[in-house]
This record gives structure tokens, C-alpha cells and sequence, in this order.
């Protein structure tokens, strides 16, 4: 009979301490909202050092960091924000070149230039949509135009910058990325040799 007690006041103390730890089950931290809400370029931080951001950046068919479609060279691009939020609400950033830090770039680039205007594209608005803390965009650029032979031998630039986000607060760095293309490597990679 003792034994019987003993057990039963076990099986009701585990009870009790089992019901106890269901009922403080709430909202763990791991599904809570954490961290601050800044918007940046994440192509921004890559090298770490600078806010260079190279095309191509690697030397397999996984590490680049562009596409190829209907005779455009689609280099990726992207606003972030950071945080994590149950239920983020979306944001739209304006997307400009920034001619200053271009030509900065170039000044510092050995055998740079300006990428020329005639020859690329892109959005001057990403939006995110409710629910994301991200959107990609492209920098397209001409394949034909860029590799007719004109730019052999260079690093053609392109400062791309953010604008302040509809919801939200900028970050205060990394909010422009300068794109670096060195053409005799895009060349190597588009055209291969037999």
C-alpha cells in the first residue's frame, strides 16, 4: 500500500509540474519579434572591406551573381530589411545611380568606367510585399554592347543607391553598392571557348 502512495503522489506531482510547464508555454523566443528594423542593400556587404560589389563574384555556375536572359545580363540587386517580425508589413524604396560615388569609384578603380547609360537598365522602385523582409531587382545590362569591344580590358561602375523606405527607418550604411563588372571575365564566362 505504501508503495501504491508513493506512486500515486509521483504520478501527481509529474502531473502537476507537466501541466504547469503546458500552461507557460506561450510565445517562445525563437517566435518572437526580435532585432531592429533597418532597410539596406545587402549586395552592399559582400567583400566586407568596401561597398564593391564585383560581376562575376565566383567561378562556378552557383556563385554568380547574375542571369542570363534574352541578350541582358541581369545582375542580381536587392533591398533588406532587417529583423524579425511575425507579421512585417511591406515597403517601397526608390532605386537611383548615384553619380558621385561613380565616378569616385572610378577615380579609384584601376582601369575603370562609368558603365554608359545607353547601355543598361533598371527600376527606379523595388517594393517588398506584406509578409517579406525582401526584394530583388536587376541591373540589366546590354550583353551585346558590352562585350563589342569597346570596354576589353575594363571595370565598368555603376554606384547604385536606395532611397528612403515608405515603412520603416534606412540604414544608416550600406545603402548603396557599387557595381563592378570586369568585363574580360563576363567575357570568358558568356562566350567560352570550344
Amino acid at each position: 500500500m505504501d508503495f501504491i502512495v508513493k506512486n500515486t503522489r509521483f504520478v501527481l506531482a509529474f502531473t502537476a509540474l507537466f501541466s504547469l510547464a503546458v500552461a507557460s508555454c506561450g510565445k517562445g523566443d525563437g517566435e518572437a519579434d526580435c532585432g531592429l528594423a533597418f532597410v539596406y542593400m545587402p549586395q552592399a556587404t559582400i567583400t566586407g572591406s568596401s561597398n564593391q560589389y564585383p560581376v562575376p563574384s565566383g567561378d562556378g555556375t552557383h556563385t554568380y551573381n547574375f542571369k542570363l536572359e534574352g541578350g541582358k545580363l541581369n545582375i542580381i540587386l536587392g533591398v533588406l530589411r532587417s529583423g524579425k517580425f511575425d507579421n512585417p508589413q511591406g515597403f517601397s524604396v526608390n532605386i537611383q545611380v548615384s553619380s558621385a560615388e561613380t565616378d569616385n569609384a572610378v577615380a579609384l578603380i584601376d582601369n575603370a568606367v562609368a558603365l554608359p547609360s545607353n547601355i543598361y537598365q533598371m527600376p527606379n522602385k523595388v517594393t517588398v510585399e506584406d509578409g517579406n523582409s525582401s526584394a530583388t531587382f536587376y541591373l540589366s545590362v546590354d550583353v551585346n554592347q558590352l562585350l563589342n569591344g569597346t570596354y576589353d580590358g575594363k571595370q565598368l561602375v555603376l554606384a547604385v543607391e536606395m532611397g528612403e523606405p515608405t515603412h520603416y527607418n534606412r540604414a544608416e550604411q550600406n545603402t548603396s553598392v557599387v557595381v563592378v563588372i570586369d568585363v574580360d571575365a563576363m567575357r570568358t564566362i558568356l562566350t567560352p571557348q570550344p
